[in-house]
């Protein structure tokens, strides 16, 4: 249908952009297939469509926008997620380097927290339980009774005080990256993004480190 649509003058621009999050929790929680769930739409779905446009894409000299995330530059959560946009990233930067000799220009949004389903505090939870309801129970037992309670509420916590409601600031990005004369190689979209995750990426790991053990609970000291 698009070949159809375009004719001749070939695709202008591809926005990668849907993605899912959870299962996410701690790596000991998860299961092969809770890593397949989401790599298979934020890696792999990226990867299938992007190819599938490419020769479209050739024909116009047109953009392709992927959505990654800071989690795609920090690590700050176990399951498939933050794997899926690290793979993101690595994949549009080898794309872009393939495409600019065919005039193709990739670009990368990394957004901070915003309120979308992706974030949806209700399914985040909803999950975690599956994902606590199954595991043996000396596995239970290592973390305390009162683990998932702690880890919910400190979710709870970094969303409500990160989340923005104000899409705009991701969407703003996207008509840059297609519209401008000179797209940038990565767009930070967030105050969060900007001010904070990114410039934490920089740092050494062990501050990294730092700022997770205060965001998230210990086992067995919760």
């Amino acid at each position: 249908m698009v070949r159809r649509e375009t004719g001749e003058r070939g695709l202008y621009g591809l926005i990668n952009n849907a993605g899912r999050s959870i299962p996410i929790g701690p790596t000991e929680w998860m299961q092969l297939e809770d890593f397949r769930k989401v790599l298979d739409v934020n890696l792999m779905g990226v990867i299938e469509v992007t190819l599938k446009f490419l020769p479209l894409l050739k024909k116009a000299k047109g953009r392709v926008v992927n959505v990654a995330s800071i989690l795609g530059r920090l690590s700050l959560v176990g399951g498939g997620y933050c794997l899926s946009k690290y793979g993101v990233e690595s994949f549009s930067d080898s794309l872009r380097r393939d495409m600019k000799h065919f005039g193709i220009k990739v670009s990368i949004i990394e957004p901070g927290f915003f309120k979308t389903a992706v974030t949806r505090l209700d399914l985040i939870d909803a999950d975690l339980q599956r994902l606590w309801d199954r595991l043996p129970s000396d596995i239970r037992d290592s973390y305390g009774p009162q683990y998932l309670e702690k880890y919910s509420k400190a979710q709870s916590f970094s969303m409500n005080i990160l989340c923005s409601s104000d899409i705009s600031k991701v969407t703003s990005c996207m008509q840059h990256a297609l519209m401008a004369k000179h797209p940038r190689t990565r767009y930070a979209a967030g105050w969060d993004a900007k001010l904070f995750w990114i410039p934490l990426s920089y740092l050494p790991a062990f501050v990294a480190d730092f700022i997770n053990d205060i965001l998230l609970p210990a086992p067995k000291q919760c």
